[in-house]
């Protein structure tokens, strides 16, 4: 009992441990999860507030000058058609000024989104030879506006030389602000979404990893758990069984004892009156009727009061099943009910006795005991059939009868009030010493149909 009980205390520590376990690990992965999502919502706003929109500035800050050196060059070959009008020419100048005004628009919009001081440093580089773009361009603009105002056609070849040579230094400055623009601003921040991608994946795999190690905690602590708890619920499975064993023992122990005391000593005792009644009914005087009619009659009532003795004796305890086994006395408890009910029985048995322990075999006893009991005082049948079987699995005893039948629901709803009751006592009781050995009683019964009792127990 000290061993159970301390194995019992081990499996509820045991049990107690895993679920505190189980609840730790949910909170860890609930953690994680939540860490998880809010890192992938920090670099989805950071993506979505700083790094794609320094993108979109600079691809139109490209767009821009791109646009800027075409206007400008549109300029110089409308303004040297012979068709132009004046008002296409100013129209071409706003061209040129709208694309300027976007450039600085979208540098404005790139100071406001950067931090750090080298990105600030290349925005004011940026600024710088925008600075430097525009003035040419502007420079641009104004000499070839002047160029038509020039009378002398070698000073209109010399303007053009230089306006030549100021366009190339406008294009070179172009595509030296748009490498700038390339690199190192957009490459900074691909480099910076790069990283960010990067990280991002970094802290998933540590995220899943975690998960994964986990659930396989989980798993393993579950089944731990789990196995705890099979263990502990089999242990006290085994506690009530060997309970109700010591208790069946101890109760068949105590009929056994009471039935050889009611034998011994009540049988003795009867015994020594019906000796003393014949004496007396010798000694009589001589035509002493009435005495001898008394006589008779106490010892009429003496034999019966001894066969009901003998009868207690035998169902407190069974002798047969000590003696001969089971299969035959079962046949005995037929062959008695046969006697007193009148009616037909059929038995159907196994050539040997089935394996079971004794315990099994005097529940399988008390069954069929209690099911014809049951049957001569209730059923009025005719034909009772029993038959006991075996396979590799159970031992099944089936007992039934053509008898008037009851409603099993109904008897057992009712409250134990009268002696009918007794049956569902009975049956109750039964069922339980059958559960307890891990065995199943079935009770079907309609009336004005009979009723058919199934116990089936498991062979171990």
């Amino acid at each position: 009992m000290e061993q159970f009980r301390f194995s019992r205390k081990f499996l509820d520590w045991g049990v107690m441990l895993g679920f505190a376990g189980l609840l730790c690990l949910i909170v860890a992965i609930g953690f994680v999860g939540i860490r998880q999502v809010a890192a992938l919502n920090r670099i989805a706003v950071s993506l979505a507030r700083v790094d794609i929109p320094l993108q979109n500035t600079i691809f139109e800050m490209r767009i821009a000058n791109a646009r800027y050196m075409m206007a400008i060059r549109n300029y110089l070959f409308w303004h040297d058609a012979r068709y132009l009008e004046a008002a296409g020419i100013v129209q071409r100048q706003d061209s040129v000024q709208s694309a300027s005004k976007n450039f600085e628009t979208y540098l404005a919009a790139y100071f406001s989104l950067v931090s750090s001081p080298e990105q600030r440093q290349w925005g004011e580089t940026v600024r710088a030879s925008e600075e430097e773009f525009l003035k040419l361009g502007d420079s641009i603009v104004s000499r070839a506006d002047n160029l038509n105002r020039l009378a002398s056609e070698n000073e209109k070849a010399q303007s053009r030389q230089v306006l030549d040579r100021i366009q190339r230094e406008l294009e070179s400055k172009l595509f030296w602000i748009d490498a700038f623009l390339e690199n190192p601003m957009q490459r900074d921040i691909l480099q910076r979404l790069d990283r960010k991608l990067e990280a991002a994946e970094a802290e998933r795999r540590r995220a899943v990893t975690l998960l994964v190690w986990s659930l396989a905690i989980a798993i393993l602590l579950g089944l731990a758990t789990a196995y705890l708890t099979y263990r502990r619920m089999k242990q006290d499975q085994r506690h009530r069984e060997e309970l109700w064993r010591r208790f069946v023992t101890a109760q068949e122990e105590e009929r056994n004892n009471l039935s050889l005391q009611i034998h011994d000593e009540m049988g003795q005792d009867l015994s020594a009156l019906k000796i003393y009644l014949g004496l007396l009914e010798k000694e009589a005087p001589g035509d002493p009727s009435e005495t001898k009619e008394k006589i008779e009659k106490a010892k009429a009532i003496l034999d019966a009061l001894m066969n009901k003795t003998h009868n207690i004796s035998t169902i407190l305890r069974p002798p047969e099943i000590d003696e001969v086994g089971l299969l035959q006395s079962i046949n005995g408890l037929a062959v008695q009910n046969k006697e007193i009910t009148q009616a037909h029985y059929t038995l159907s048995m196994p050539p040997e006795e089935p394996a079971i322990s004794a315990e099994e075999k005097l529940v399988l006893y008390r069954v069929v005991q209690e099911a014809l009991t049951n049957i001569a005082k209730y059923s009025q049948a005719r034909h009772i059939d029993i038959l006991l079987g075996q396979d590799d699995k159970s031992v099944l005893l089936t007992i039934a009868d053509d008898g008037i039948g009851f409603n099993p629901e109904a008897q057992q709803a009712r409250p134990a009030r009268r002696k009918e009751d007794k049956l569902k006592l009975g049956l109750r009781g039964l069922r339980e010493r059958i559960e307890l050995l891990d065995g199943e009683l079935r009770v079907h019964s309609v009336p004005g149909e009979g009723t058919r009792l199934e116990v089936r127990l498991p062979i171990h």
